[in-house]
C-alpha cells in the first residue's frame, strides 16, 4: 500500500501553495482535483492587484499557478473525492475511481455555488441558467441577461457580460452592495446595464429554456417580469466539505475551524485552508498564506 506523506484535496491557490512548499521539502505529496487547477480563479473575469499583475483575467492567472505546480513536479491526481476518513493513524481518501492513503491531509476544497432554491432551477440549468459567466457567457452574446447578487463576483461578472450581451440587468436584495464601490460605479456607468435594488427573484419563467425572470421589490412587494434569455445566480458560496466523514471536523455551517497558526483541525494530522475556513474575507493571498502555514506545520508534524 502506497502511503503519501501528504494528500492535498483541491488545486486552488491554497492547495497549490501547500503542495509546492511540501515538494520543495522533499515530501511525497500529491494533489487531488476533480476540475481545473486554479480553483475559483478559473471563473473570475478579472483579478485585481495580485502581486506582479495589476489586472489579469482569472483564467490567465490560473495558468500561471498551474505552471508553478508543474515546475515543482507535484503529482496531480484527476479525480473527485467522495470520502475522507481516518483508520488508526492513516487517512483514507476515497475517490470516484480509486482509494488513496496518507499520513497527513490538507483540505483546500473551497466552496461551490449557492442555489436560488426556486422551482425549475435544476431543470433550466444549462438552458438559460448558469452559475459562471466566464464559462458560459459567450452563449449569450447579443442577448439580454440577468445577474443576481451584490458581491464582487456578481459585479465583476456583470461588467464582463456587458461586453457580450445586448443588455445586462443586475438585481440585489439590498440597496447597498457588499462589493467594492469602484465596481458598482464602473457597472452603473456602462451604457447597456440596469441596476435594480432592492429586488429578489421569485420565479423562473420558461419550460424547455429560460424566457424570463419574475422579480419582486423587497420593500414595496411590487412585481415585474424581466424578459431575458440568460440568468446568472451569483448569490454566494457554500463550503465543499460534504465528503469529510470524520466527526467534529466541520462546524454547523460546513466550514472547518482550525488553529490560526498551524491550520490544523480538531484532528491531528488533518489541516485546512482557503475559502473553506470560517471567515468573511476571501482573497487569493490569504489562501496562499494558509497554504504556507499549513505546509510548515505539516513538515514539523512529520519530522516528530
Amino acid at each position: 500500500m502506497n502511503v503519501f506523506d501528504t494528500l492535498i484535496i483541491g488545486a486552488g491557490p491554497c492547495g497549490i501553495r501547500t503542495a509546492i512548499v511540501l515538494k520543495e521539502a522533499g515530501l511525497n505529496v500529491a494533489i487531488i482535483e476533480g476540475s481545473s487547477p486554479g480553483g475559483k480563479i478559473n471563473i473570475a473575469p478579472r483579478v485585481d492587484n495580485y502581486p506582479g499583475f495589476k489586472k489579469i483575467p482569472g483564467p490567465d492567472l490560473a495558468v500561471e499557478f498551474f505552471s508553478w505546480l508543474n515546475e515543482a513536479k507535484v503529482e496531480m491526481i484527476a479525480d473527485v473525492v467522495t470520502s475522507l476518513t481516518k483508520e488508526n493513524d492513516i487517512f483514507v481518501v476515497e475517490c470516484e475511481t480509486a482509494k488513496y492513503y496518507a499520513k497527513t491531509v490538507m483540505v483546500a476544497s473551497g466552496t461551490k455555488e449557492r442555489k436560488l432554491g426556486l422551482p425549475k432551477e435544476e431543470k433550466l440549468f444549462g438552458h438559460g441558467l448558469t452559475y459562471c459567466a466566464m464559462c458560459d457567457g459567450h452563449f449569450f452574446k447579443g442577448k439580454d441577461v440577468l445577474m443576481i447578487g451584490g458581491g464582487n463576483t456578481a459585479l465583476k461578472e456583470a461588467i464582463y457580460m456587458a461586453t457580450l450581451a445586448h443588455h445586462v440587468y443586475l438585481i440585489h436584495r439590498r440597496n447597498e452592495f457588499r462589493g467594492s464601490n469602484y465596481l458598482v460605479k464602473e457597472l452603473r456607468e456602462l451604457p447597456n446595464t440596469t441596476v435594480l435594488t432592492p429586488y429578489i427573484p421569485i420565479e423562473l419563467i420558461g419550460e424547455d429554456c429560460l424566457e424570463g425572470v419574475k422579480i419582486q421589490n423587497v420593500e414595496t412587494k411590487e412585481e415585474q417580469v424581466l424578459v431575458v434569455q440568460g440568468v446568472f445566480p451569483l448569490v454566494g458560496q457554500i463550503p465543499n466539505s460534504q465528503f469529510i466523514k470524520i466527526p467534529g471536523v466541520t462546524n454547523e455551517w460546513g466550514t472547518i475551524p482550525v488553529d490560526n497558526k498551524t491550520k490544523q483541525t480538531s484532528v491531528e494530522g488533518l489541516y485546512a485552508g482557503g475559502d473553506i475556513l470560517p471567515r468573511d474575507i476571501r482573497q487569493i493571498y490569504l489562501s496562499e498564506v494558509d497554504g504556507k502555514a499549513a505546509a510548515r506545520a505539516i513538515i514539523e508534524y512529520l519530522n516528530k
